[in-house]
C-alpha cells in the first residue's frame, strides 16, 4: 500500500504491506524534480516503481544505507538504467545483501541486489544541487542528503523520543552525527524514513536524548545494573515498543538503547536479558 502526499515539487511516499489487513509500519520515500531519495521496501515495489512513474521521470535514485525498508524499488530503476547513488560502504551491502529474519522478510520483504555508484561529497543531478553528509548511528554506512533547505536523513532519527534500539545501533554517534552534522546545517524540514519534522524537533530530540543519556548514567554509577536502568526508565512505553521487543527475536530491546547511550554497544544482539551488566 502507498500513500502520496504533494508539497509543491516534492511529493512525499509513504510505503508499506499490509498483514491481516493493515499496514504494521510505514516507511517515508520521496520525490524532488526527478531526483528519488530511498525507495521503500520490496514488498510494494512494483506499487512505488508505478507511482514515481506517474508523478514524473526519475533522473537519479539515493540511498541513505542499506536496511531493506529504503532500497526495495531500487533494482527496478537498475532494469531503467537509472543511476543509483549510495555511499561506498552501502553499495557493497546493496550489491549482496544480507538475508534478513522472517519478521523483516514478512514487514519489508528480502531485498535483490542492486547495482550503485559510490556518491561523492557533492553531485549535481540536471541543475539541483545534492550535498552529502556522512552521519554513522543508525547503522555505518549511513548518509544524509541536503537539497535546498530540506535534508534528507533515513533512519538516523527513527523517533523523536527513542525507547528501543536495534543491537547495533551506536546512540553515542546518533548524538554525534545529529549535533554536529546535522545541526551546524541550514535547513527548515527534515524528511525522514519514519518522520517529518522541523529543526524546533531535532532540537528537542537533542533534548530528550541528553537527558536520558545522563539519567542513565547516574543510574549506573550507583550500580543499578542494564535491567534495573531500563525497568526504571523504560517501563512505560508504548504497545508498539513491546511488540517490537516480542516478535524481533533479540534484534529490538529497549536495554539496547540504555547499553548503547552508556557506550557499551554490542555488535551481537542478545537472545535473552542479562542483568548483571
Amino acid at each position: 500500500m502507498i500513500k502520496i502526499q504533494r508539497r509543491g515539487d516534492l511529493h512525499i511516499i509513504k510505503a508499506g504491506s499490509e498483514v491481516s489487513g493493515r499496514v504494521i509500519m510505514w516507511t517515508n520515500l520521496y520525490y524532488y524534480r526527478g531526483i528519488v531519495i530511498d525507495c521503500g521496501c520490496i514488498n510494494v515495489a512494483d506499487e512505488i516503481f508505478k507511482a514515481i512513474e506517474s508523478i514524473g521521470e526519475a533522473k537519479a535514485v539515493f540511498i541513505t544505507h542499506h536496511h531493506e525498508d529504503h532500497v526495495g524499488a531500487a533494482h527496478l530503476f537498475n532494469r531503467k538504467q537509472v543511476k543509483i547513488y549510495a555511499s561506498k560502504e552501502t553499495t557493497k551491502f546493496l550489491k549482496d545483501p544480507p538475508a534478513i529474519p522472517e519478521y523483516r522478510r514478512i514487514v519489508w520483504g528480502q531485498p535483490k541486489p542492486i547495482e550503485a555508484e559510490p556518491v561523492s561529497n557533492s553531485i549535481t543531478v540536471d541543475e539541483v544541487d545534492i550535498d552529502v553528509f556522512k552521519t554513522p548511528g543508525h547503522s555505518p554506512d549511513h548518509v544524509i542528503y541536503k537539497i535546498g533547505d530540506m535534508l534528507f536523513t533515513g533512519d538516523l532519527i527513527g523517533s523523536l523520543k527513542p525507547r528501543i534500539a536495534y543491537y547495533d545501533e551506536d546512540y553515542l554517534e546518533i548524538l554525534n552525527s545529529v549535533e554536529n552534522i546535522v545541526m551546524k546545517l541550514n535547513f527548515t524540514a527534515v524528511l525522514g524514513g519514519h518522520l517529518i519534522a522541523a529543526k524546533e524537533d531535532i532540537i528537542n530530540f537533542i533534548r530528550y536524548l541528553r537527558t536520558l543519556k545522563n539519567r542513565i548514567t547516574e543510574l549506573y554509577n550507583q550500580g543499578y545494573t542494564i535491567d534495573d536502568i531500563t525497568n526504571t526508565l523504560l517501563s512505560n512505553v508504548p504497545k508498539k515498543v513491546l511488540m517490537m521487543e516480542a516478535v524481533s527475536r533479540g534484534e529490538w530491546k529497549r536495554r539496547y538503547l540504555v547499553k548503547s547511550l552508556l557506550g557499551l554497544k554490542s555488535d551481537t544482539k542478545e537472545s535473552g536479558n542479562r542483568g548483571t551488566q
